[in-house]
């Protein structure tokens, strides 16, 4: 369950909201809101809240964004930020960051270091795994949400419009799998049966995410693991990639 999304998708996706904007008023964003899962990625500086190693406020991360070393793992903008500016959207702010106030144009629940399994980055320290960054939201959604609408319908008409963006998975294997003296996934699993587990357990989470209220979801597939610095420096290949671990994983 879910989409998993080439380069050439991507692009038609964009295409998607362009057409989209063509009908809308104005001035006005394409969609009311846009809440972002994942990991490092695309978390906004979620992880700044816990206590983990995997933190990316401080400097060289931030030197080409506006608000400087933010928690973003990046230099400057991540995907999700140059999504929310191209749905007319202010850029969504890391949910623990938030106490009091209700946003109404969306939140960022990422987290570095973190995957779809809870075990998932625990060597680097606390961080946000799926199921909780969906606890997360089930509780903006009835705890926060529902008091700023007249009713249920409008609520659910606001998620039904709203964007939801994922990109995760990546840090299973790369903070998991791929670490046999610190996880015994590689010796439970084989490739094929450890990437089922996750399917099966993405599927659970999206199912959740519908019965909550979303139906426009988009879900970025694993990056080529083999050119990830960490791998593509200590193995040995001929190019810029390990060109056997994208092989390997392949799903």
């Amino acid at each position: 369950m879910g989409i998993k999304l080439s380069v050439s998708s991507l692009t038609f996706l964009f295409l998607s909201f362009a057409n989209f904007s063509s009908v809308s008023v104005e001035g006005s964003p394409i969609a009311p809101a846009l809440y972002v899962f994942g990991d490092s990625l695309f978390d906004s500086g979620n992880n700044n809240f816990l206590p983990t190693l995997a933190r990316a406020n401080f400097l060289p991360y931030g030197t080409n964004f506006p608000k400087g070393a933010t928690g973003r793992f990046t230099n400057g903008k991540t995907v999700a930020d140059f999504i929310a500016e191209f749905l007319g959207l202010p850029y969504a702010p890391p949910n623990l960051s938030i106490h009091k106030s209700t946003i109404l144009t969306g939140l960022n629940y990422a987290s570095g270091s973190c995957g779809i399994l809870p075990e998932t980055g625990s060597r680097l320290g606390k961080c946000l795994n799926l199921k909780e960054q969906l606890d997360l939201f089930e509780r903006t959604v009835k705890s926060d949400l529902s008091g700023q609408f007249n009713n249920s319908n409008d609520l659910a008409e606001y998620l039904s419009k709203t964007m939801f963006l994922f990109s995760v998975g990546n840090n299973d294997y790369l903070n998991n799998y791929l670490q046999p003296k610190l996880y015994n996934t590689s010796k439970r699993y084989p490739p094929p049966q450890f990437a089922q587990l996750l399917m099966d357990d993405l599927s659970h989470h999206f199912e959740r995410l519908y019965n909550l209220g979303a139906r426009k979801t988009v879900m970025f597939e694993i990056g080529p693991l083999g050119c990830i610095p960490s791998i593509a420096k200590t193995e040995k290949h001929d190019g810029d990639c390990a060109r056997n671990k994208p092989a390997r994983f392949d799903f």
